[in-house]
């Protein structure tokens, strides 16, 4: 929630030079620092899950030209591990999957271009506190052919996933917020529909900062199997799936 707090209250009040100045050495600290970035840029694009996808990335050859191309996205190889990861957990009918954080809806394409590849009449359940970037994460989901594999929602994540009208979650991508509470919420109130069935949590920036924090608690408050993949996304670098 601080983080969230503060992107809404303190962020949006200074002026855009002092933003832009503050994102660039953000970005170039990242781009300096093999400890902050693991996203890779010369890499063959049609091993992406879909052509949108690809073409958004296409060009970028460093974490600023990434970001004004698709967001702040977990990037290759962090997209192609989110595909594979969701794909290999589906079921064969009733697939519940959710999304905190849509962003520009990158990593939703990822998710819906896996249902549709799976051939199940299934969507990802989105959503985030701005509306703003869900309508850009529409606009990017339409020209990724996806719109029928997803549905979007704006507000507070948490709500979103207490009020799910369903029994189990077969898959949550939880991406809303790095700060180290939040992430505990989101997942207390995911975890019991996770487990009805076996399904599994993702996270990203999972290295340090907030989200270590949260998954280090998660270890000790839940235990389950817990696989990390430290060597991929940025900022800080890392991806885990969490089953129970």
């Amino acid at each position: 929630m601080r983080t969230e707090f503060l992107k809404r209250t303190v962020w949006p009040r200074l002026p855009e030079p002092v933003q832009r100045t503050l994102f660039r050495r953000r970005l170039r600290a990242a781009m300096t620092d093999p400890g902050l970035s693991r996203r890779m840029f010369d890499y063959d694009r049609n091993r992406l899950p879909n052509a949108h996808l690809a073409a958004l990335d296409a060009g970028t050859s460093d974490l600023e030209q990434a970001v004004a191309a698709s967001g702040m996205s977990i990037g290759y190889p962090a997209w192609n591990l989110l595909y594979y990861a969701l794909l290999c957990s589906l079921p064969a009918t009733d697939a519940v999957v959710v999304e905190t954080g849509t962003n520009n809806g990158v990593s939703t394409i990822v998710m819906a271009q896996a249902l549709k590849d799976a051939g199940l009449a299934a969507v990802v359940r989105t959503i985030d506190l701005d509306g703003a970037v869900v309508e850009s994460a529409k606009r990017n989901v339409a020209q990724a052919g996806l719109s029928d594999f997803v549905s979007f929602r704006v507000g507070d994540s948490v709500e979103f996933l207490r009020g799910l009208d369903t029994d189990h979650v077969d898959f949550a991508f939880l991406d809303a917020s790095h700060d180290r509470d939040m992430v505990l919420r989101e997942f207390e109130a995911v975890v019991p529909l996770v487990t009805a069935c076996g399904g599994k949590v993702y996270f990203d920036n999972t290295t340090s900062g907030g989200v270590a924090r949260a998954l280090a608690e998660v270890r000790r408050r839940f235990g389950g199997n817990l696989v990390e993949f430290r060597g991929c996304s940025w900022l800080p670098p890392g991806n885990a799936v969490w089953q129970p």
